[in-house]
């Protein structure tokens, strides 16, 4: 703006003249007969007829172009050829053998294989159009049925870039766990978590799998299950009726359970064995067979144990009764457990 101040003598006609000529240009110019310049407003160029429409007008179309340029550039950034998705996912014995079947059954200490793939992801295209960038993470647990991790999570970040020919790829990946030796029979799963860091999207997906083996009951106190007499130390079944000769070697196997775990979820567990004969007196008195004690990843449900008994020629015929007697050291827990057998 500019503020026109006549600052020159005029005489009357001039004056009347620049009065008008002033209506004519739009300004009101201070007159030096005036006496003082704060009695009239500074003189401004007056705004045309129409001014507050046309400047609402402006403001309007720069609005709705600052709108679509924000919408071009998100949708640029932001492109994505659909909702993201977990394909191809699946549990396998080795690195991309087939997928088990539904009553395939893994053991504890066996290696669990899986493989997936992603679509869906967005893709951040430069300005120019030349560059296309994905950028995804994925998390895997293989997980017990109460969603307790098994092994650690194996993660990983995905950060690629694409060119023309990669309209329609997928992103593969595979991972591989070792199973706890300690873990008991049942259903699990594997969990899996992928995170879409462009378009600010998630999805997860768990796929079962079965472990065999030991089956246990779950339990809050110190407890032994599934004792077994053997004929021979390997044997994979147990003896129906536990009757030896004299000389044989008694093995006996169970499973100590309801045991406390400390910090890092270690135990510490102990056992001792009495055999009394067939009169009651003792024949073997061994209160510390084993002491055991270790930590691991995942809370184990249970802890093998095993004792034998060396018999002779001469060992007396009949009943004799095992003692079996464990300590959780942890937990200050003591259970005992009597089982039969006979020498014929």
């Amino acid at each position: 703006m500019t503020t026109c101040y006549w600052m020159n003598r005029l005489t009357r006609s001039a004056a009347r003249t620049a009065k008008q000529q002033a209506k004519t240009d739009g300004y009101y110019p201070i007159l030096p007969s005036q006496p003082s310049l704060f009695q009239h407003p500074p003189a401004f160029p007056r705004r045309p007829r129409g001014y507050r429409t046309l400047d609402a007008l402006c403001r309007f179309c720069v609005a709705v172009l600052a709108a679509n340029s924000l919408a071009f550039a998100f949708q640029s950034t932001k492109a994505a050829e659909g909702p993201l998705q977990i394909l191809a996912a699946g549990v396998e014995t080795s690195e991309d053998a087939p997928f088990v079947s539904s009553d395939f059954h893994f053991l504890p200490g066996d290696y669990v294989y899986f493989q997936f793939q992603i679509a869906g992801f967005a893709i951040k295209t430069a300005a120019n159009g030349e560059l296309r960038k994905i950028s995804l993470t994925y998390e895997i647990s293989p997980q017990d049925s109460r969603g307790v991790a098994l092994t650690p999570p194996v993660t990983g970040l995905i950060n690629e870039e694409l060119s023309a020919e990669d309209k329609n790829w997928t992103p593969k990946r595979r991972a591989s766990f070792l199973l706890p030796s300690f873990v008991a029979a049942g259903e699990f799963h594997v969990h899996l978590t992928i995170k879409d860091l462009i378009g600010d999207t998630s999805a997860e997906r768990d796929l079962p799998f079965h472990i065999g083996g030991v089956v246990v009951a779950p339990s809050t106190v110190l407890g032994v299950q599934d004792f077994q007499f053997l004929r021979k130390e390997d044997d994979s079944e147990p003896l129906e009726v536990p009757a030896y000769r004299p000389g044989d070697k008694i093995y006996a196997r169970f499973d100590m359970t309801g045991f406390h775990l400390g910090a890092g979820n270690e135990y510490h567990l102990s056992y001792g064995v009495t055999v009394n004969r067939p009169d009651g007196k003792p024949y073997l008195n061994q209160q510390s067979a084993a002491e055991l004690s270790d930590r691991s990843f995942y809370p184990v449900p249970f802890v093998p144990g095993e004792v034998s008994v060396t018999t002779s020629r001469d060992t007396a015929l009949g009943s004799y009764v095992l003692l079996l007697t464990v300590r959780d050291v942890a937990g200050s827990q003591i259970y005992q457990l009597k089982r039969a057998f006979t020498v014929e």
